[in-house]
Order: structure tokens, then sequence, then C-alpha cells
């Protein structure tokens, strides 16, 4: 038994490529083989612009050159500088909006609300609580809305006894 070996045949009425296509087709293959970025890249692609050596560009690790203090000084007593107030002009309210704006003011409150809990205040937040406080009293005795505390003495009870029978009695009550 002998096989016989296939033969090629030509093609006959075939193509042939042209040698622009070709050359093309090997530039697409070569292209596709190559993939990211060219040999060194990191290095030449990053400089701009002529000369820049190690020393024009500051090494982003390095800390500051600050000297520190080795050893530690007697640090002067200071007063501790508070932050300027910021005093509230007054846009010229009437007493009554001005008294209502006090009495709603949140930081006030609070303010108010720590020195309560026995909280000690910074002397900034101090001055201010004492001059909002003085203002609201102003503002009390301007529109007559302070009750005056009398010092009474206590009544005696003939003047009790009176005061109920002409049906003025009004009960007092117990401090």
């Amino acid at each position: 038994m002998s096989a016989n070996k296939p033969v090629r045949k030509p093609k006959s009425g075939g193509k042939k490529e042209s040698q622009e296509s070709a050359l093309a087709g090997r530039e697409r293959k070569r292209a596709a083989k190559r993939k990211g970025l060219k040999a060194g890249s990191r290095h030449s692609g990053t400089q701009s612009g002529g000369k820049s050596g190690k020393k024009d560009q500051k090494d982003p690790r390095i800390g500051s050159r600050k000297p520190v203090a080795l050893v530690v000084e007697a640090a002067k007593p200071q007063a501790p500088k508070a932050a300027p107030v910021k005093e509230e002009k007054p846009l010229m309210l009437a007493p009554e909006q001005e008294l209502a704006a006090i009495e709603n003011d949140d930081r006030l409150n609070e303010l108010l609300d720590r020195l309560d809990e026995g909280e000690a205040l910074s002397p900034a937040d101090q001055a201010w609580v004492e001059q909002m406080v003085a203002r609201h009293q102003q503002l009390m005795e301007e529109l007559g809305l302070v009750e005056e505390d009398e010092a009474e003495e206590p009544a005696t009870d003939d003047e009790l006894w009176d005061r109920f029978l002409d049906a003025d009695f009004k009960p007092e009550s117990k401090p």
C-alpha cells in the first residue's frame, strides 16, 4: 500500500497581496505584539526643559530643615491670648426685639448652661456673657419688666387676719 501524498495546487485567479498592504499588515502585527510603554519612559518622559538634576528637584520625603532645640528652655509664662471679642453691633432694633433676640441667642444659652454646670469659661466668653446679661437687665428695666424685690418684713398675725377678712388674702409662698 502505497500512500499518495497530497499535491498542492496553486490557486488560480487569486489576488496577490500588494506591497503596501503587506507592509501595513506587518505594522499592525508588530503594534499588537508591543503593549505597554516604551522602555525607560519613566525617567526620560518626566524631565522637561533641559538640565534638571537632583539638586534642582527637592525630594518630597525630606522633612523640614528648621533646627530643633534639643534642650528644653524655661518657658516664659505668657497669658493665653484670647481671641478678639466680636462685639455685635446693635442694629437699632426696638427694645422688645432686642430683648427677644438676647433671650433666643443660642450661644448665650449654651454658655449660661455651662456656667450652671460649674464649668469655667474662657475670659473672652466670660466677658461676652457679662455684657449680654447686663444689656438684658438694662432692657428689662427700660421696658418695666423687672419686678423689684422689696424686702418686706413678715406680716403679723393681725395684718394677715385683716387681709383675710377683707378678701385680699393671697397666701405667701414658702421659700
